[in-house]
Order: structure tokens, then sequence, then C-alpha cells
């Protein structure tokens, strides 16, 4: 089957239609139109429903959602409150938003009211020639409608026809499904924790270092409302590694500004983020919940519980001292301050190679940091200490953030290509990392606040003890990984492919 699908800047109704019809047709349009709702445009904050040409509508009761691509609707009823896909009862609609964005909370965008209309070109016989259904949409005095014409087989020319008169109507085909929310006057800012640089390969490095950081200072404050909210965990993950990178740039950047004020701008910006560790910390653990539970043997299962019920606890009292900062005149003159700081690169005192041109600094550090992990990697071998692993770790982190920074002062397309070849290898340290920092985790339970659990002391040990060994476990299997992974990214086309980039020049 065929299938046009349409957006339009007014009600598509059974009489227009039929008005556009030639004064001599066999043709006419029968439209059944269904009730008018409440409801809300639902979407996560970075827009994942959107973005994969799927629109959600929730109303009481039930979900629909019009897929953009094929002009298919799917309804579901929904039981109780919900904010993730997994809430979900199992049904169409959660089919589709499984996956689709699992650590993000659909937030409401836009209240709106709304009516499906159904319809059909008939021929003077009364036969279906071509089906048709569209989603009609309200928002204050604005009017969209979304839908969509589809075929029947051997009815190929009443499809063109229905086609053609939906077109006269004023239909165009949607391109662009952000088109729905521009015509309906909804305000809706497009959200990426990876932003598009413009990035000027003549530039002096500092003023491109402040173009780097200006950016992701901006991604950081977008996510500071949603933690307050706590609509969910993907907010605070956002907002720190937003200043994580900012305080890379400032270290990777050896030199481009002077090294007296490049240790206080990276101690300002570790000060920001230092009252959101130990809630980052929980919010991982809680994630890790239902893997933890899989993990230990039966007997263990109700230590595990008491557990998490403390996390939880734990968590809550941590929420309120960061949304008590976040709100803080202290945290809004601090944060306002840097950010002013930033707005252009002659505020801050450069240093020996901050007027070096940005694309020979960049080819420099991306291959002095690309040798550097080469040589760690190159020494690992079954008895050499997990630090140094942990050392090749922070070195492909460092390595990663660096080609994603100069993207655009080199060709994208290599550049991407390097980054998936260091993504497994980066995927395999990450555990080990996380493992690791799991068993020291849990270990400081059983050394500082066992006493929190009286009477239960024992099940928490235990529990605690099988999770551990488990845990152990895993990070020596990830270990083992590490050789493999990194010989697949040490390849000599992948060394190769690094030369060709960024062997430009030597700075000294």
């Amino acid at each position: 089957m065929e299938s046009f699908v349409y957006i339009v800047h007014s009600d598509v109704s059974e009489k227009k239609l039929n008005k556009l019809l030639p004064a001599k047709t066999d043709y006419n349009i029968q439209i059944e139109t269904g009730e008018v709702v409440q409801g809300v445009v639902l979407d996560t904050f970075d827009n994942a429903a959107l973005a994969q040409s799927l629109l959600l509508l929730g109303l009481e009761g039930r979900l629909v959602l019009m897929n953009l691509k094929t002009g298919e609707f799917l309804e579901q009823e929904v039981a109780g409150e919900w904010r993730f896909a997994k809430d979900l009862s199992a049904g169409l609609v959660k089919e589709l938003l499984s996956g689709l964005a699992d650590l993000r909370a659909f937030l409401p965008v836009a209240k709106v009211t709304f009516h499906r209309d159904r319809g059909a070109l008939l021929d003077d016989e009364g036969k279906t020639r071509a089906r048709y259904s569209s989603l009609v949409v309200h928002h204050k005095k604005s009017i969209t409608c979304l839908g969509s014409a589809t075929s029947l087989r051997g009815y190929q020319s009443g499809y063109e026809e229905l086609v053609s008169l939906l077109q006269n109507a004023g239909a165009k085909e949607l391109t662009d499904v952000f088109a729905f929310y521009r015509q309906l006057g909804i305000k809706r800012e497009l959200y990426t924790n990876k932003p598009v640089l413009t990035l000027d390969a003549t530039a002096p490095a500092s003023e491109t270092a402040a173009v780097i950081i200006r950016a992701f200072i901006q991604i950081a404050r977008r996510n500071e409302s949603g933690i307050v909210a706590d609509h969910d965990t993907e907010f605070l993950h956002d907002y720190r590694v937003s200043f994580r990178k900012v305080r890379s740039v400032l270290s990777l950047f050896k030199g481009v500004y002077e090294p007296e004020k490049t240790s206080e701008l990276k101690a300002d910006f570790a000060l920001i983020m230092q009252s959101t560790n130990r809630l980052r910390d929980l919010d991982v653990y809680l994630m890790e919940k239902e893997n933890y539970y899989k993990m230990v043997p039966d007997p263990s299962v109700a230590g595990l519980e008491l557990l998490f019920e403390y996390l939880a606890k734990e968590r809550k009292k941590e929420l309120k001292k960061v949304v008590k900062d976040l709100q803080s005149e202290e945290y809004a003159a601090r944060v306002a301050a840097l950010t002013s700081l930033f707005k252009s690169s002659d505020k801050i005192p450069t240093g020996p190679k901050g007027a070096l041109p940005s694309k020979l600094l960049a080819a420099h550090l991306v291959l002095k940091r690309y040798n550097q992990a080469c040589k760690i990697a190159c020494s690992i071998e079954r008895t050499t200490p997990d630090s140094v692993v942990h050392d090749l770790r922070i070195s492909c982190k460092k390595l990663r953030y660096l080609m994603e920074f100069f993207t655009p002062l080199f060709d994208e397309e290599s550049i991407k290509k390097l980054i998936k070849t260091l993504k497994n290898l980066q995927d395999n340290l990450g555990k080990f990392n996380d493992y690791s920092v799991q068993q020291a985790f849990l270990r400081h339970i059983l050394d500082h606040d066992l006493g929190q659990f009286k009477g239960n002391e024992i099940q928490i040990s235990e529990a605690v003890g099988a999770l551990t060994a488990m845990l152990f476990r895993l990070q020596k299997k990830e270990r083992n990984q590490v050789m493999n992974n990194f010989s697949r990214f040490n390849s000599e086309e992948t060394g190769l492919l690094f030369k060709q980039l960024f062997e430009i020049a030597e700075v000294e």
C-alpha cells in the first residue's frame, strides 16, 4: 500500500473536499468526524518521540500515537499515572515507545483539543477506492491537521485522485515533523547534549576554547529546571557531563589560558559540580536495582530490598540539598559570573598557546592523546595493576572529548569513523570502572553506614557480600576484554587515519 502523509494549516472537511471534486466525476468523499476531546502533547525533554516521527497525545485513560512516516494511528488504554515507557502496561503504544528513550520521562509539551477523522473516496457504486484519516489539533487560536491518504490494491487512480484533492485543499507532504509545533505556535526549543559547534580553523585557540566552553555551559544550565523538578535522572547526568567537558577543555587546552587562571577556573567548575556528586551516585545505583537483584542468590534478595529502601531515602535527602543549592543566590551569582566571563575570549588572560591557530593546536592535542592511549594500552598485561587500566580509560575519554570538540575543523565522516572504533573500547573500560566504583560504594556502606540497619546488619552484610563478589567477577571479565577491544581500535587502518587527519605540524 502507498500512503501520502501530509500537514495542512486548517481542517479539511468533507464539504470542502467534495467542492473541490470535478463537476463530472464518479467519486465523492465521506468523512466520519470523531469526538472533540481535550488532551496534551507528550514528549521527552530531548524530543525523542517527534525526532522519530512519532506524535504522542495523552487524554484521560488513553494514549493516541500517530506515526508521521506511515500515517498509522495506534491507541492504548492507560491506568493510573505514568512517566516512563516501562510504566505502561503491554500494548501497541508501549511497544513503539520502548527503547526510544528508556531513561527519559514523557512530559507535557502543550495542552490541545483534537479529534480524529476517518474517511474514504467512494465511487458511484459506493465502493471504497482510497482511505483517509486525519488528526485535527487545536492549540489556543491555531489549528493544524495531520493526516494520511492510503491506497487500496487495484485502485491506484482513486488514491491519486484523493491525494490531488488534499493537495488542492492546501495539504503538503510532511517532510519536517517539527512543522507541527510551528503551525500551532507551540514554542519548543530543540535540545541536544552534543551541540553543533561553529569553529574557525584559523581563529586563536583561546577563542575556540571559549566557544566550546560557552556551548556546554548553556547545555548544563538548560538542565537545571529538570533537576529541580526531578523529572528524570538524565537532567542531572547531562548537567554533570556538560560541566565535566568544560573542565576537560581547561585541562586539555594546556597553555591556552594563563596557568593560574586555568587552575582557578577548574576549581570554580569543580565546586559547581560538587554538590551533585552523591545524588548522581545514588541515581546510578538505584537505576541498577533490577540488575542487582538478578546477580544475587534468592537468600540475599531480602537484604538488597533493605539496601535499596535506604538508598531511596538517602536520594530524597540528597535531592533536597541539590535543589536548595541550585536555587540559591550564591549558585546563581557564581554561574552567571562564569557565563559572562566566557561570552568573549578577551576577558581571560591567555597563555603561550592562546594565539595558535585552532586547527593546528587541535591536531597536535588529538594526536598526542592518541599516542598516549596507545602507549598505556601496550603496557597492560595480566599482572598490570588495575590503576593502569583506569589511566587508559581516562586517556580514551579525553581523546574522545577532543575529537568531538574539534569535529568541525576536520573531515566529519573520518572523525565519526574514529569515534566509532573507540566506542567499544570505551564501553568496555566504562563498565570496568563502574564495577570498581560500585564495589567501593558497597564497602563504604559496610564500613560507615551499617549502623543505619539496626537489627538487619547480618542481612545487609550477606547481600552486600554476595553482590560485591558478582561485581568483582564482572570487573575481571571486562578487564580481560580490554586488550581484545584495544587491538581492534589500534589497527593499522585506524593508526593511518589518525596520521592522515592530524599530522599537520608540530606545536612546541
